[in-house]
């Protein structure tokens, strides 16, 4: 008899110990969520916020309001929101606790949100419903939250009438050459248009593409984010009208500032900062060069602007340096934010995204002229389609003004995003659509991520002929010659950041990946006991990306490295002395990051171990 209970208490044991790790696995990834839409990293986000969903929270209105709000920060999946923010709409509180793992009801902010997502989604007469429900919710709303929605509202009844009088349109994709699988971002051209910059997604960065025309045609973008010396961080913002300048953002922990890189011997120097007078604490996200260099206009939201984002202009001085900058004044700027201006070729034409005029949703594009007295006229938005009830970010218009390139999200195309070309018609002309066609079929073989030099003219792909696939070579390992030690990699406390002996020992693993093209390994951080597990979860997937961050910008394949964090669950070493003291010779051998092995790849690999005294190890 004593048996049999033993038997049953054993499986009431199993089963209790079972369900409780599942529900430590869930508590994870409700906090990997978290953390990533803190850092604005919507994907992964949504990723880890769906695998809360799918263990049984599909009824749970906060999980449904944070899967909401990814999907309305991805480009080309807004749509998806609409289902997750109707149901976390339906059970919002007064009481609502941000990020807590135990809440189940929404914030009052979820019809906000939805009347954003129904209005992308030109379902209009359901936004402005939604936006009145959230002005009139039990939780009385902000004065600038009010007058955002009322402001919404409005541009919901502008977009009616814009939707029944569009503008014919030519649109064209920009082919294979310019976009790939995957995000194809930012394109801007020099003054002279013979020269390209623009972005495109990895799989663990973005990464800055430059192509040149020669002899009338583009040759094959290159990757040139190792010559900007560019941790996956910087983003084309745009080129000067000789193309001999390129001017970059660059984004750290919510602070952005603008860089500037030279062209010079047929390479880009790395970037530099364009001094104080430009860069603050504050976020500067995007510049532009007038065409005679002397003038930068760029955005900013340092205090003493008119709203959120606001445009400034900046003068170059003889010295080199640029000049306390200008606002450009409430003609321009409103009391929301203005963002990516662009000044065109003739110096006086200014295009810019906003949102505080009289747009038709989100962000719309408008321009205005620089009038002789330096005031400048009254913004225009360019007219339905081009500007949509969605973002209309970043437009970059070509030198006659007739039309510009930005990116579009479009099934039809190559990838989730794809750079295109977009302009207004004649009246009297009906729209016009050019997409890829079945002789240019998706090759992302065409370009060549590791690639950092010139093309020759002979390897040049004739405009507007069939493109024929590469062959891609099969890279055969070298024969073992040279024994490799890996070694881990340490930190200081509550650190992310590399030290001098931590590169030299990346420095050494580069060499590897670089004479093992096969190898791949998975980088793997760690954190001492110290602190919660939630806040080490974050810190050791820092440690780990600082790691591949910066061998990405050694010159690796994003495609070759696995990146995973692990707290404080496989500590080496003691933390505490028995006695309870603390043990600061053993953490620090935690607070690390190693590797391991995803394929050999032909290479003569030792992973050292960490060298924990044996007094100090843990049992």
């Amino acid at each position: 008899m004593k048996k049999r209970v033993s038997i049953l208490l054993f499986f009431v044991l199993s089963g209790f110990l079972y369900v409780s790790a599942q529900k430590d696995l869930v508590r994870e990834d409700f906090f990997d969520a978290e953390f990533f839409l803190a850092e604005e990293d919507y994907t992964e986000a949504l990723f880890s916020f769906q695998k809360v969903y799918n263990a049984g929270f599909q009824e749970n209105a906060n999980i449904n309001y944070r899967i909401g709000v990814c999907y309305l920060n991805i480009p080309g999946q807004k749509e998806k929101a609409i289902p997750y923010l109707e149901k976390a709409a339906t059970n919002t509180s007064p009481n609502y606790k941000e990020g807590s793992y135990n809440e189940t009801f929404a914030p009052a902010d979820a019809l906000l949100y939805l009347g954003n997502a129904y209005r992308i989604d030109n379902q209009l007469d359901k936004a402005i419903e939604s936006y009145n429900a959230f002005i009139n919710s039990a939780v009385k709303p902000s004065p600038a939250d009010i007058e955002y929605a009322n402001q919404q509202i409005e541009s919901c009844n502008r977009a009616k009438l814009a939707i029944k009088n569009p503008s014919p349109i030519f649109k064209e994709n920009m082919g294979k050459r310019f976009n790939t699988s995957l995000n194809n971002f930012q394109g801007v051209l020099a003054g002279d248009e013979n020269s390209m910059a623009f972005m495109t997604a990895q799989k663990f960065y973005d990464a800055a593409f430059f192509v040149k025309k020669i002899n009338g045609n583009w040759s094959n973008p290159i990757n040139i984010t190792p010559q900007i010396e560019s941790d996956g961080n910087q983003y084309v913002s745009s080129l000067s009208f000789d193309g001999s300048q390129l001017f970059l953002v660059r984004i750290n922990n919510f602070d952005g500032d603008i860089l500037v890189s030279e062209y010079s011997m047929g390479r880009w120097n790395p970037s530099k900062s364009l001094g104080k007078n430009i860069n603050t604490k504050f976020f500067e996200s995007h510049a532009s060069v007038s065409p005679d260099g002397k003038t930068l206009y760029f955005t900013s939201n340092r205090t003493g602007g008119s709203g959120g984002m606001d445009i400034y202009s900046s003068t170059l001085s003889e010295s080199g340096d640029w000049s306390a900058p200008a606002n450009l004044g409430t003609g321009i700027n409103t009391q929301l934010n203005e963002e990516t201006p662009f000044i065109c070729a003739d110096g006086k034409t200014l295009y810019f995204s906003s949102q505080g005029h009289s747009t038709i949703g989100g962000y719309d594009v408008f321009f205005s002229e620089l009038q002789s007295d330096k005031s400048w006229s009254a913004p225009k938005a360019l007219p339905y389609p081009i500007n949509t009830t969605d973002d209309e970010l970043f437009f970059f218009p070509d030198n006659k003004k007739e039309g510009g390139y930005l990116t579009l999200y479009d099934a039809s195309g190559f990838g989730e995003g794809d750079l295109y070309y977009i302009k207004v018609l004649p009246e009297d002309e009906t729209v016009a659509i050019v997409q890829p066609t079945a002789e240019t079929p998706v090759n992302e073989t065409t370009v060549v991520e590791e690639l950092v030099t010139e093309v020759p003219a002979a390897e040049i792909l004739p405009e507007k002929t069939p493109v024929v696939e590469e062959v891609v070579a099969v890279v055969e390992p070298k024969a073992p010659s040279f024994k490799y030690f890996i070694k881990p990699v340490f930190f200081g406390f509550d650190s992310y950041t590399l030290t001098e002996a931590a590169k030299e020992k990346l420095d050494e693993l580069t060499r590897a990946l670089n004479d093992y093209p096969l190898l791949s390994l998975e980088v793997r951080g760690y954190t001492d006991a110290m602190g919660d597990y939630e806040y080490n979860q974050m810190l050791s997937e820092k440690r780990a990306k600082a790691v591949t961050d910066y061998l990405i910008a050694k010159g690796i394949n994003t495609g070759r490295l696995k990146l995973k964090g692990f707290s404080e669950s496989e500590n080496i070493a003691i933390n505490n002395f028995p006695d309870g003291k603390d043990a600061l010779e053993g953490r620090k051998f935690n607070r690390r990051v190693e590797f391991r092995i995803i394929e050999l790849g032909g290479a003569l690999l030792i992973i050292e171990e960490v060298p924990v005294p044996e007094q100090l190890k843990a049992n």
